[in-house]
Parts: structure tokens; C-alpha cells; sequence
């Protein structure tokens, strides 16, 4: 029996059709809905990306010089401008979304399609703000690892000693004025009346002439004090800033957003050692700088080295004197060989008041003389015992003289403090604002130096901020299925991300 075949043609009916519509709709509404968490992750991802991408354009000579990360917000300019910025952060976000690509060989699918529609800059830092703490704050997390809490106690101790010594003394520069006013005018006073009484016929004994060691050192005090105690004056240095356009006295532009940092006895000890690591002064220059007295500078903030300098050997010469003084006041001997100079002076007037004066006048010019010698062997990069002793003591009463000409020096101390010891303590004691201006002073001047670029400002340097950044997505799988209008919808993300060179 044979079977004929039956040829027979295909077709489709309309439920087959509605059924793969319905399958394929549910099949790409669930791919579109893996691909929009894809999109929300992408989004998320390239806002920080090209936040941190913009943060990594930091000031490279800051950064080489002074271990500190700023983003210039100047661009080159003298003032900060936001708006480039922003188109920065906007282009690094739309070439990470969409990379050009060459050749079809490199041609590829992209399911994550979008487009970045908004940069907003809501809040940023600059290095100048609240005093200059931005500043502080990375200058104290650069050396923490360097310095251990209890290292900085024990450089704590040795800078409060040194200024318990200098509170000791009571205005002893105004006790030698007063001593020698009265030495003076007593002693004029007794010549005056010896001489009318010898006008009126009586034998007087001549007043003896005796060296009076305050009216030679008070001789002395109005010499230059550098030229008394540096070796060489001729070569100390000439160099000069212009003070009007420093971070310290210009307008300068702020953040919106200030820190809230700490500043403690162990980050004002750190914040030393950073300044002492990063800058030089008069034992310790740096080649290549705008000053070559940048420790002196952010202390005494006048315009030249040789200012600067003067300053500062002054405020050590009081502290010395505090500290020589009140070694010579517990030196029985040293105090009665000033009594008996004093009683050779104004002895004749038989005042006791008179004769302590005279004393204490001696002994602070005594110790004066020998502040002087001291001086000279710490700017020599020596050092001195902060409280001497019969062994280490120089000076004699009888020579005070001789402190003021050549180059005599006191005995060095190898567990004394040195020059930079001295600029410690008075770095500690000082305004912290003042010192992180003038920092930022020398830090602006040098990079511009370094970098050639003289528009660049420390008031310009950001160091954190919090930026907003949106998004805009079409729908891709939806569109391949007709299901309602969706040609005009568009998925929207808005990202916050903060970022600071603190966290680094």
C-alpha cells in the first residue's frame, strides 16, 4: 500500500504571536531590570573615579617640597575658578562612560549607555581656612609616624624648662636702667659735694674712681647685636620678601567648609618637627629658597633675613640673661664679689637700699655680658647648658669688657641646648595662626619660584570638598519591545561623594 506525502505549509496564528510578544516583554523587561542596578553601580563607581581622577591633578612642587597634597583650584590663575573644575570632573566622567574607540576590531557592545548632566561643587576646604588648620592638619599627618607620644613629651619638657626659665626673671634689663641711673647720680651727687666743700675750705678725700660693670655694659646694649655675636656680619644674608602680597596680610578667599582639628600639645610638637624638617634658619639654610632665615621668618614675619635674625637673637639674649641670672643669684661667691662692687661704687652713701640695687644692677650686667658669649656659641651651632654651673660659667666681673669685642665664647655643654632648641620653644609659644600663614607665605613663594608660575596662591589650594554628580540613562531593552510610550523616560542618578587628601 503506498502513502502519498503531503506537503504542508507553515503559518502562525495570532494567540502563537500575542504568547512570544508576552514572553519577549517579560524577557527583556527582566533585562532591563539586571541592567538598571549595572547602571546605578556604574554611575556610583565613575562619580568617585573622576572625583578622585580631578583630586590626582594635585600641585606636584608642594607635594616634592613639603609632603602636602593640594588641588589649585587657580588652574594657572591668580583666583580660584570652580567652574573649571567642574568641567574637568564632567569630561573624566564622560570619556570613563564612553571611551572613544578605533577600528572595528576594538568595536564592542555597551550596555551601560550613559551620560553624565551635572557637576556641583556643594563644599571644599582651602589650606587657608580657619586660621590656616587645613594646613596644620596635613602637616601634622605627615610626620606622625615619626615622632612617638613619648618623644614628644620629653621635647614638651625641654620646651616648657626653658620658658619656665625665661618667666623667672622679673624685668632684669630695668633693674640694670635703674642701677645705673642711680649709680650715676649718686656718684655725681657726692662729687658735687665735695666740691663746695672744698670751695668752702674743707679737706675732703677724693671719691675713687672704680669701673662701674653697668655703665659698660650698658655701653654696649645700644651696639648691633648681630655684629656683637656673629661671626662674620658681612656675610649674613641680604635676601627680602614683599610683604604686601603675603597669605598673612592679603584678602583672602575662603572655603565653605571648615574643619575641625585638634591642636593639642602632641600635634603642636609634631606640627615643629614638620616646620623644622621642611624649612631652614640660620644654622641650617636651604639652597634655592626665597629666604634663607625661613624658622626666623615665621617667628618675627618682617621682610628680610637680616630683620628676622636680629629678632630672634634678641629674644634668646633674654632668655639666656633669665637663665644667667638666676645661676649668678644662687652663686654665694659670684654675689658677694658683685657686693663688694656695688660698696665701691655707692658705698660712701651708707644706704643699704642703694648699695642692693647697685648689686642686683651688677649682676644683671654680669649676666648680660655673659648672654653675649653664649649668643656667639649657639650661633656657631654650639651648645649651652641651660642653667650653668661654677664649671661652665666664662665671664669674670673684672673683664665684662671683653665680651663686647672679639670673638670669645662661652664653654660648650654636649647635653645643653642648641640655637634650634631656642627657636623650638618660641615656634611652640607662638600664634598658631601666624605661624601657618607665614608658612603658607614661604611655601607660595618658593613653588612660584620652583614652578615659574606667579599666579599660584595658598588660598587657592583645595584640600577636601564634597561634590554632587548626576546622570541620565534611556531605557535600552524595553525599546527593542513596543509596551506603552517610553521614548521620552530616562533613568536619573545623582551621586554625593567627598573626598579629602586627609584620608590619603
Amino acid at each position: 500500500m503506498r502513502i502519498k506525502d503531503q506537503k504542508r505549509d507553515g503559518s502562525m496564528t495570532i494567540f502563537v504571536s500575542l504568547v512570544m510578544l508576552l514572553v519577549a516583554s517579560v524577557l527583556f523587561t527582566l533585562l532591563e531590570a539586571a541592567r538598571f542596578p549595572g547602571l546605578d553601580a556604574k554611575a556610583d563607581m565613575n562619580a568617585m573615579l573622576s572625583v578622585e581622577s580631578a583630586f590626582a591633578e594635585y600641585q606636584k612642587e608642594i607635594w616634592d617640597q613639603y609632603d602636602l597634597l593640594f588641588l589649585d583650584l587657580g588652574y594657572g590663575e591668580q583666583l580660584m575658578d570652580l567652574t573649571k573644575l567642574k568641567e574637568r570632573i564632567l569630561a573624566l566622567n564622560q570619556e570613563n562612560l564612553n571611551p572613544k574607540t578605533e577600528g572595528w576590531i576594538n568595536k564592542s557592545v555597551n550596555f551601560y549607555r550613559m551620560n553624565v548632566t551635572q557637576c556641583v561643587i556643594d563644599e571644599y576646604e582651602l589650606a587657608t581656612d580657619d586660621g590656616g588648620m587645613a594646613f596644620f592638619s596635613q602637616a601634622v599627618e605627615s610626620v606622625k609616624n615619626e615622632v612617638p607620644y613619648q618623644a614628644a613629651e620629653a621635647l614638651y619638657e625641654k620646651i616648657t624648662g626653658i620658658n619656665n626659665v625665661e618667666e623667672s626673671a622679673d624685668h632684669p634689663e630695668e633693674t640694670m636702667n635703674q642701677a645705673q641711673r642711680t649709680i650715676t647720680e649718686e656718684r655725681n651727687r657726692k662729687k658735687e659735694e665735695n666740691r663746695q666743700r672744698q670751695e668752702q675750705g674743707e679737706i675732703v678725700q677724693p671719691l675713687e674712681e672704680v669701673e662701674n660693670p653697668v655703665e659698660t655694659v650698658s655701653a654696649h646694649k645700644t651696639s648691633a647685636i648681630l655684629a656683637q655675636t656673629v661671626e662674620n656680619p658681612d656675610a649674613l644674608s641680604v635676601k627680602a620678601l614683599n610683604l604686601t602680597d603675603t597669605v598673612e596680610n592679603r584678602t583672602k578667599q575662603e572655603g565653605n567648609s571648615p574643619g575641625y582639628y585638634n591642636a593639642g600639645f602632641y600635634e603642636k610638637i609634631l606640627y615643629q618637627k614638620y616646620l623644622q624638617d621642611h624649612f631652614g634658619c640660620y644654622t641650617r639654610s636651604n639652597e634655592n629658597r626665597v629666604l634663607d632665615y625661613e624658622l626666623e621668618y615665621l617667628l618675627v614675619g618682617k621682610a628680610s633675613d637680616q630683620e628676622n635674625l636680629e629678632s630672634v637673637v634678641h629674644r634668646i639674649l633674654a632668655i639666656r640673661l633669665a637663665a644667667n641670672l638666676l645661676y649668678l643669684l644662687g652663686d654665694v661667691a659670684k654675689m658677694e664679689e658683685a657686693l663688694a662692687a656695688a660698696t665701691a661704687l655707692v658705698g660712701f652713701t651708707g644706704n643699704p637700699g642703694i648699695i642692693e640695687l647697685a648689686k642686683m644692677g651688677i649682676v644683671v650686667a654680669w649676666a648680660y655680658a655673659e648672654s653675649i658669649l653664649d649668643l656667639r656659641t649657639l650661633l656657631a651651632g654650639g651648645k649651652v647648658a641651660l642653667i650653668k654651673s661654677a664649671e661652665n660659667w666664662t665671664l669674670g666681673l673684672s673683664n665684662l669688657s671683653g665680651a663686647f669685642s672679639g670673638t670669645q665664647k662661652v664653654k660648650e655643654s654636649e647635653d645643653g641646648f642648641s640655637y634650634e632648641d631656642y627657636l623650638q620653644k618660641m615656634l611652640y609659644f607662638e600664634t598658631q595662626e601666624k605661624l601657618n600663614y607665614r608658612a603658607m607665605d614661604l611655601i607660595e613663594k618658593n613653588v612660584r619660584v620652583w614652578s615659574g608660575n606667579q599666579n599660584l596662591r595658598m588660598d587657592s589650594m583645595a584640600q577636601r570638598m564634597k561634590v554632587t554628580v548626576c546622570y541620565e540613562a534611556k531605557p535600552l531593552f524595553l525599546r527593542l519591545v513596543r509596551i506603552g510610550d517610553i521614548s521620552d523616560e530616562t533613568y536619573q542618578f545623582t551621586y554625593e561623594k567627598k573626598i579629602s587628601y586627609l584620608d590619603t
